[in-house]
């Protein structure tokens, strides 16, 4: 559990906060590492190709794709939907890119570095896995509509960065540029086995094989804006005001109608959100909507719950690494939540809470507040059981 794949050392020698400040929506980053099995410990080629050859997979799980082009899924499922790997494998022999979506939920070294990159941006992750057969290209030049981190896991990959850009594209601000209007290339570079890209959404791109299969994850990066917040605000103030759910004037789409009197009711009814729209009640929505969807990750639990009697005063334990929980407390209770539970204690149980939570290692009896011994262990046992809590040998 202590030797999980974290957000830190995806981007290692970059820092954390050298790459918040220099990189992230802003610009570019290629990290040369010259270690070609940095990333043996998340998947390697073979086991990508084992799992392609026996896995039951759906046409959801698999695309392919040449040149920007997206083979019909017919060509390549049976009639119970399901991928034919022996056509998909064909497919890939023809030139045509393999890609995998959604792939943390069946590698669980990913899902741990998703969980983990969770924890470090209050976003969702996803994990897509790319197989390209040598001399060919999946896309075409475009831009993606979130942030994505290349990880190169076999081979290499020559990559070409256009000036061409829309900064910080929404999703529906999906690419429509023109071949003669990719602008100059600002960059090129390859990305060989071990080493990583970070491309903010909105920079156009490009990338083909050589002489050699290429397999790369790209690690996507499903964060909330301001303007998804400013909806959210909005649409709180459109509950609490009817006004602001009047239907439109009739007949304002009719070319004779008079735009000036709605336009007086826009201004007014704009001018009063001002006063009404509710910040703290739409921003704590937001957060709670994203911590009650991450699901703990559980390595290990099933020993845990077995051993949980043997829990003792002096034995050490820590909060699960990486785990997105939330803790309120008011006069009567304490309650965290996570990933789709509550836990509600009492009030004066809330200082040994909050400290078996707060990522430093313990034994329940140094635990702070008013409870016994009893209510400690208590505390501790809850928490392992609702997978936060880690007991170290037990």
């Amino acid at each position: 559990m202590g030797n999980e794949f974290d957000f830190d050392r995806l981007i290692a020698p970059v820092g954390t906060r050298a790459f918040f400040r220099d990189y992230y929506e802003q610009r570019h980053l290629v990290v040369k590492r010259e270690v070609p099995f940095f990333y043996e410990s998340i998947i390697d080629l073979e086991t990508i190709l084992r799992f392609i050859e026996s896995h039951p997979m759906t046409g959801d799980d698999v695309t392919m794709v040449k040149l920007g082009e997206t083979q019909v899924r017919a060509d390549y499922t049976g009639a119970d939907h399901r991928a034919d790997p022996r056509q998909v494998l064909r497919m890939y022999a023809d030139g045509w890119t393999i890609t995998l979506d959604n792939m943390e939920r069946f590698v669980p070294a990913l899902a741990g570095l998703c969980r983990a990159a969770e924890h470090a941006f209050s976003a969702r992750f996803q994990t897509n896995l790319y197989l390209t057969p040598p001399n060919a290209q999946g896309f075409r030049a475009h831009w993606d509509t979130h942030d994505v981190f290349v990880l190169q896991i076999h081979g290499s990959k020559a990559w070409s960065i256009y000036d061409a850009r829309i900064p910080l594209p929404l999703p529906g601000q999906s690419f429509n540029v023109e071949p003669q209007d990719l602008g100059a290339v600002s960059d090129e570079f390859v990305l060989n086995a071990g080493d990583l890209l970070y491309c903010p959404r909105g920079l156009m791109h490009a990338a083909h094989t050589s002489a050699e299969t290429s397999l790369h994850i790209t690690f996507g990066l499903m964060a909330r804006s301001w303007a998804d917040l400013m909806v959210e605000a909005v649409a709180g103030c459109c509950l609490a005001d009817p006004e602001l759910r009047r239907n439109l004037p009739v007949g304002f789409a009719r070319g004779d109608y008079d735009r000036a009197q709605a336009a007086a009711i826009f201004d007014r009814l704009l001018a009063g959100l001002k006063d009404s729209v509710d910040f703290s009640a739409a921003f704590a929505d937001m957060r709670d909507r994203f911590v009650v969807s991450r699901i703990p990750g559980v390595d290990g639990q099933a020993r845990q719950l077995a051993m949980l009697d043997r829990l003792t005063l002096d034995s050490r334990a820590g909060a699960r690494p990486h785990a997105i929980f939330h803790v309120e407390q008011d006069e009567e209770t304490v309650t965290v939540a996570f990933g789709g539970n509550v836990v509600t204690l009492p009030a004066f149980a809330g200082d040994a809470v909050r400290a078996a939570l707060n990522g430093t290692d313990y034994c329940p009896r140094d635990l702070p507040g008013e409870l016994d011994d009893d209510g400690k262990l208590t505390v501790v046992r809850r928490l392992i059981r609702e997978g936060l809590v880690v007991a170290r040998g037990i």
